[in-house]
């Protein structure tokens, strides 16, 4: 009882409202109840026009709860589509009173019996003009979600005055749909300003310290890791973090980049006053994102250097098993004194871009594990700290060159290309220019520090205006255009909420075009025209152009064609009787225009989506007109209005709660509008009345007919499914990585280059990779919808946790291949730009298996044709590229190295001639100390470390590769004879193999802080005879290639060896190895964590925070064997 309590404690903590939050829910709450107060009061009522409804429900869809600038951003956009309505619904209705002739004076009543003809004339002008207006509504709202907050209110306004009596006149109609609509904007911008303003400009600095408190925490725990080989404390304060932790730092990372980026974007709106201009900070931010991709590789050399010290303590004492060790011992100090200087000068930044733009002090983090003094932010020289780092990265380079070099007196071949040298290059190279990237970050900092200084001399004169959305072109298109670098793009969330961290998407912010279907493709290639051709196609009329142009266009934006027809068709089937003269009468008692509202805002673009929304909305909108019935009654009769605003605010509280702190969004949003709806249409007086009952029951049967109608639309009129655009998403990525690949796999046909990666390449490779992200991103959002969606095959839990991983390997592989790009076009390549003209063909084979492996994955999960049995693994062509790489430098740069006791062990002669050997002896040893001084000289040059970090990432490309397969087989099966035609794994067996696996390699890795040489060998026991069996068949079946069955006893003793070293594993190693997260996907249970296991133990630790979780395709690469380039 006591443990439910308490978790039940800190769930309460963690789920409570923070403070912003519960600011905004007031601002919103003080700002819809004010709207409804003007609604209530008779002397403002009658200042409101016709429709004085439509301003609490103003007060709902531009809500103060934002920040001023998000706030700015959604006014102006309201503002355009309430001018625009009130323009087309104007000329529309014009155009109808012109239709109905000489009895325009008549009312709607008479104009069906007196003028039936026109009458139905001047409806139809009206439904082409409705038509016409909801086929933008849907188009807009396809291209982009912010678009919604303009599209919704151009919406309204066209769809209730096409509603209302021809006789209006335009003045009067203008003045129905403009007041209420513009009270209500000025009233929630003064809510916004007077109640706790929230200005992004004075966010900024607070967003941006806590990024570079999260890269400084990244970069010192990444580091930590790395070189936390034992037990020594002596350099670090604190113990390492697990794998588990350090993987999810780059999703963390990543996020807190975006999200001030999205800070940063409001700023472009906002009128700021201050010393510093929001946009001066912009270039300290692309240096972040810069950034990003060095320490993410770090990350990945952790992981990968977590996976080799495993392996290596299974060689018992072997010379490879010691030489990991060993370098990673000589580098500690080297790599230690470059990190405290990278640390140091993180938190300097800190303190300056603090100080820079009036952020607290207290926010700015020193270092978790690295202890150095108080920096006193007015007496740094920032000259003297950029010559500082970049002393110390002289140093470094200089330290470690020398410490390697010490190494050629215990080990032969150490510098020749292996897994060491791989992983080793990988960190030190990206660790030097995460160095290089924190000093260029200083000096952007320093220009900004010293710009505050010199506003600061300037007194009350230092502060001054800043109109950053003039500062550029780009910043003012981001008014009118959904730019690149626009955030709230993400989704249509965002757009409602204006919250910064909902509009977040972990990826490069340029978009490409929906993704054509493979059959498109094909038609659209054109064979190539001779001469003779050319002028006859220029020969053609302008019609054939115009045809083709069409075509094209179609082509190009059908997505946005086909949810504007889902919007056209499903609104006209909904709202169809307003236009027909003998029905429109019977449609307006029963509150139609209800009815088309709430079906624009059921209509989703995807199938699962639509049916999700509409049970929200239906919970909503009954729930919300449950209340407003409650508040009339309470009122008795609008005796007591003021004990009517007070209930409606009990529901106001909670409804903005949902709407802005939790997902359920929608159904808040909705709900909240119908408490007002339905209590005002029964306290405002109207030609339609009705009770309060009544208006009750017509706005649920307006949530079930237009619900209905929206659901029918979805599946019937191109239905687009979630499955079916995730797989598409996924298809266009795997088929952009391998064109990727090709892009930066440059020489393959033996030319000489003299550069291994052009800026035209560069370039051409940065637009795909951003293609490749996006389309990601749009496959994890349809990952999430899919499970909302009916399906008649079963559950689609499994296939949904299947893609998952999928995704995750795909962006895994994009992560290592931006960092080979990265890598070759600073440094170069030493095999691509001097040994091409040998290793091409090696190359080019390892290129070609990898891409045909992207290729038959991809059309395997198009067409849903199962795996051939044996598929060819790119790993035989790495391990042939790197046989001969090393061949190929052993043989232009040999190393022999002198051996001392050679001549007096071999040699019979005197004391004479034991001189003249000496003699001979030392004649030797200069010229193979030449040789070998060339050799390393050579082999530590940057290209050569550039190649060796390259092919590391390479390896662990292959490897996720390999699991991709596996995954490939869960989804689409694989023709295996010995199961029968077709075989098809499960999910489940997968993720028990990745969890054992995982496990199994979390126990062995105590011997990663004890000398592998004094490990013993456990005895074999027959009970495990069954467990290695099952062992070997799951080695057999992640192999892609037929092997001979050998002999169990060695993986007996492995896994004897492993389960014995686990049992007396350290409590603070396993803090460090253990609590890998369960994988906990859609409806699945949480089951305990690896680490968890003790009595009295929950899902929470100490401080609040749930377990790290860890992907399973991580876990099965990281305990599967590495076995390229030994």
């Amino acid at each position: 009882m006591a443990q439910v309590s308490d978790y039940m404690y800190k769930y309460l903590r963690l789920k409570k409202p923070n403070r912003i939050l519960c600011q905004r829910v007031f601002k919103c709450v003080v700002n819809s109840t004010i709207a409804l107060i003007l609604c209530l009061n008779p002397n403002t009522l009658s200042k409101l026009g016709a429709e004085p409804a439509m301003l609490p429900l103003l007060s709902v869809m531009v809500h103060p709860g934002r920040r001023f600038g998000t706030m700015i951003e959604a006014s102006f956009l309201c503002t355009s589509g309430l001018l625009l309505g009130n323009a087309y619904a104007l000329l529309g209705r014009f155009l109808a009173q012109k239709a109905l002739g000489s009895k325009l004076d008549l009312i709607d009543k008479l104009q069906k019996t007196e003028n039936y003809h026109n009458y139905q004339a001047a409806l139809a002008i009206l439904a082409v003009l409705e038509i016409l207006m909801l086929f933008f509504h849907g188009w807009m709202r396809s291209i982009s979600h912010k678009f919604f907050a303009m599209v919704f209110p151009l919406f309204l306004v066209v769809h209730f005055t096409f509603m209302g009596d021809l006789k209006t006149s335009a003045a009067e109609m203008a003045e129905s749909f403009t007041v209420p609509f513009f009270v209500g904007i000025a009233f929630s911008l003064a809510c916004n300003l007077i109640i706790f303003p929230e200005f992004g400009s004075s966010y900024l600095g607070r967003s941006m310290i806590l990024s570079l408190n999260e890269v400084q925490d990244t970069i010192d725990s990444t580091v930590q890791f790395f070189i936390s080989t034992g037990n020594d404390k002596a350099l670090y304060i604190k113990e390492p973090l697990n794998l588990a932790q350090l993987t999810k730092k780059k999703t963390t990372l990543r996020a807190k980049i975006n999200t001030t980026q999205a800070v940063l974007q409001e700023c472009m709106y906002e009128i700021s006053y201050s010393y510093v201009s929001p946009v001066q900070i912009k270039s300290v931010l692309e240096l972040l994102k810069s950034q990003l991709s060095y320490v993410s590789a770090l990350i990945n050399a952790s992981q990968l250097e977590f996976s080799l010290l495993n392996e290596k303590t299974k060689l018992n004492g072997s010379e490879k098993g010691d030489l990991l060790l060993t370098v990673l011992d000589r580098a500690h100090s080297p790599i230690f004194n470059l990190h405290k200087v990278i640390s140091e000068s993180l938190y300097v930044i800190k303190l300056a871009i603090a100080h820079s733009y009036d952020a607290n002090m207290k926010m700015v983090n020193k270092s978790s594990c690295i202890e150095f003094l108080d920096v006193d932010i007015k007496s740094v020289d920032f000259d003297d700290r950029i010559n500082a780092l970049a002393k110390a990265m002289a140093d470094f380079d200089i330290t470690l060159r020398n410490e390697l070099y010490n190494l050629n007196t215990e080990y032969d071949e150490y510098l020749s290309p292996n897994d060491d040298m791989f992983l080793l290059s990988s960190f030190l190279m990206n660790l030097k220019e995460v160095a290089n990237s924190v000093c260029n970050v200083m000096k952007e900092t320093k220009t900004i520090y010293e710009y505050r200084l010199k506003q600061e001399s300037k007194g009350i004169f230092g502060r001054r205006l800043w109109f950053s959305f003039l500062t550029s072109t780009d910043q003012l298109k981001g008014w009118f255009v959904a730019n690149k670098n626009d955030m709230a793009n993400a989704n249509e969330t965002a757009s409602l909420t204006g919250d910064t961290q909902s509009k977040i998407f972990l990826g490069d912010e340029e978009t490409r075009p929906r993704t054509k279907s493979l059959a498109s493709d094909i038609t659209n290639e054109k064979p190539a025209l001779d001469p003779g051709q050319n002028n006859q196609e220029q020969s053609k009329n302008y019609f054939d152009k115009f045809v083709v142009w069409a075509l094209e266009f179609y082509e190009d934006f059908k997505p946005h064609f086909k949810f504007g027809f889902q919007i056209t068709v499903g609104l006209m089937l909904a709202s169809f009787p307003m236009f027909i003269p003998k029905a429109r009468e019977w449609y307006v008692n029963i509150r139609g225009t209800w009815i088309g509202f709430v079906c624009i805002l059921v209509l989703e673009p995807e199938v699962g989506s639509t049916f999700f929304v509409f049970f929200l909305r239906g919970v909503g909108v009954i729930s919300g007109a449950a209340w407003g019935y409650l508040s009339y009654v309470a009122a008795i009769n609008q005796t007591n209005p003021y004990l009517e605003t007070i209930v409606t605010v009990f529901y106001a509280i909670p409804g903005y709660y949902y709407f802005l702190g939790t997902p359920y969004i929608k159904a808040a949003i909705i709900g909240i509008i119908s408490v007002y709806i339905v209590l005002l249409s029964a306290v405002i007086p109207s030609e339609i009345g009705g009770s309060i009952l009544e208006n009750f029951g017509k706005r649920c049967l307006a949530m079930i007919y237009g619900g209905a109608v929206a659901l029918i639309c979805q599946l019937l009129i191109f239905p687009i499914k979630a499955r079916d655009e995730l797989i598409i998403e996924v298809s266009h990525a795997l088929e952009t990585i391998a064109r990727l690949q090709i892009i930066y796999a440059v020489g393959l046909d033996g030319e000489k280059t003299k550069l291994s990666m052009t800026e035209e390449r560069y370039e051409s490779y940065k637009k795909l990779s951003a293609s490749a992200k996006t389309a990601l991103n749009k496959a994890d959002a349809y990952r999430a919808s899919a499970k909302k969606e009916p399906r008649l095959k079963g559950n689609y839990n499994d296939v949904e946790r299947v893609f998952y991983e999928v995704i995750f390997i795909l962006r895994e592989i994009l992560d290592r291949m931006d960092n080979i790009v990265l890598l070759r076009r600073i440094y170069g390549s030493a095999i691509i730009e001097e040994f091409n003209e040998v290793v091409h063909p090696y190359r080019r084979q390892l290129t070609a298996s990898i891409n045909n492996v992207l290729h038959i994955i991809q059309r395997a999960i198009v067409t849903k044709a199962p795996l051939p049995q044996y598929l060819p693994s790119p790993k035989i062509a790495q391990q042939r590229l790197i046989m001969k790489v090393r061949e190929v430098v052993n043989e232009r740069y040999p190393n022999t190295k002198p051996k001392a006791k050679l001549s007096i062990n071999e040699s019979d002669s005197d004391d004479n001639d034991d001189d003249n050997d000496g003699e001979i002896q030392m004649k030797i040893n200069g010229p193979q100390r030449k040789i070998h001084n060339l050799q390393y000289e050579n082999l530590l040059k940057e290209r050569f470390l550039s190649w060796n970090a390259t092919s590391a990432a390479t390896e662990e490309i292959i490897e996720y590769l390999e699991e991709l397969i596996e995954l490939t087989k869960i989804l689409v099966g694989v023709d295996e004879f010995k199961y029968g035609f077709l075989s098809r794994s499960l999910f489940t067996t997968y993720a028990a193999k990745a969890a054992r696996g995982y496990k199994s390699v979390s126990n062995n890795d105590e011997n990663r802080y004890n000398d592998p040489r004094n490990s013993s060998s456990a005895i074999i026991d027959e009970d495990d005879e069954d467990n290695d069996t099952a062992s070997s068949m799951e080695e057999g079946d992640v192999n892609p290639i037929a092997l001979v069955n050998t002999s169990n006893s060695q993986s007996q003793r492995s896994r004897k060896s492993m389960e014995s070293a686990g049992s007396g594993i350290s409590n603070g190693f396993r803090k460090r190895v253990y609590s890998i997260g369960s994988w906990v996907r859609g409806d699945m249970s949480r089951t305990r964590s690896l680490g968890q296991y003790s009595e009295g133990d929950n899902d929470m630790d100490p401080n609040g925070e749930e377990d790290e979780e860890m992907p399973l395709a991580l876990m099965r690469v990281v305990s599967k064997k590495s076995t390229i380039g030994k």
